[in-house]
């Protein structure tokens, strides 16, 4: 849609064609183009073997190149990565509320779908964090590199929200936001599960089982990856929407694969056979 300087809604421009829009739909535009190519570039290193030295692989044993060994050594706490990294979308959500036009934020298809935005990142940001247990701590790059996407991200989705894009209450959007709730629970489910894997006093890794793990290794990733699926289909298939999505997918996607190796690479014979990575029955 294409916005009034002053705020007055008049047609809108569509989301692709935002380069030819205003200073700040061309901002939004370019910032979704730049974020499509760092994560296509992100998933062909990740495909490649190189991993992100956080979690399971911010360790020395499982680090081979200097780079990512000099990375790791600069460690900070899990919970509180989490909560610095994953905030800054909640503050984007506020400011971008309170900056916006009535038009947008009384519309029931647009609050609808920044609900669902501001509820994945409280739980992101709070809950998720709070219920760590025993979570290896996170190389400060790569923490500060979550915080830029975060940031950069929050304020695409929420801006165009708010200020740029008219979303509808039809059968497209509450389809894209059932996707969404199944993608949560998925993602919500498999994190629970893994975070109750081990009982008080035991160590080392187990094999996750219920839920989507009996299908998949990638069981949180692929939550995710149906939340922003969901997300993009309820936004109308907006580029900020989409950008989401691919970026989603580009980058836990190969992890998810990666995941999966190194199950199978650890447990060897014990690891179910018929587990896929990431899709069910299919990859």
């Amino acid at each position: 849609v294409q916005h009034s300087e002053i705020g007055n809604p008049m047609e809108l421009l569509p989301s692709f064609q935002w380069h030819t829009g205003s200073f700040e739909e061309k901002t939004i535009f370019w910032i979704c183009t730049a974020l499509n190519g760092s994560f296509v570039l992100a998933a062909l290193a990740l495909s490649c073997g190189v991993t992100s030295p956080y979690g399971r692989y911010n360790q020395g044993s499982e680090i081979r190149s200097p780079l990512m060994q000099l990375l790791a050594s600069c460690n900070v706490n899990a919970k509180l990565a989490w909560v610095l990294q994953e905030s800054p979308t909640l503050v984007a959500a506020g400011l971008s509320w309170y900056f916006g036009s009535e038009a947008c934020t009384r519309s029931p298809g647009n609050c609808a779908v920044l609900l669902c935005f501001v509820v994945h990142y409280v739980n992101r940001s709070f809950i998720y964090p709070l219920r760590m247990k025993g979570s290896k701590p996170f190389s400060l790059p790569v923490m500060m590199m979550a915080m830029m996407f975060c940031a950069l991200n929050g304020y695409i989705q929420c801006r165009s929200l708010t200020r740029y894009l008219l979303v509808p209450m039809n059968w497209m959007t509450c389809l894209g936001i059932a996707t969404w709730l199944l993608g949560l629970y998925i993602n919500v489910d498999a994190d629970h599960r893994l975070r109750t894997l081990r009982k008080p006093g035991e160590s080392g890794y187990k094999i996750p089982h219920g839920g989507m793990f009996d299908y998949i290794s990638g069981a949180n990733f692929f939550g995710e990856i149906l939340e922003w699926t969901g997300f993009a289909i309820a936004m109308g298939g907006a580029l900020p929407g989409i950008t989401f999505a691919f970026c989603t997918a580009c980058n836990i996607g190969p992890r998810a694969i990666s995941h999966h190796q190194w199950y199978l690479d650890k447990f060897k014979d014990e690891y179910p056979k018929e587990r896929r990575a990431l899709v069910p029955f299919l990859l």
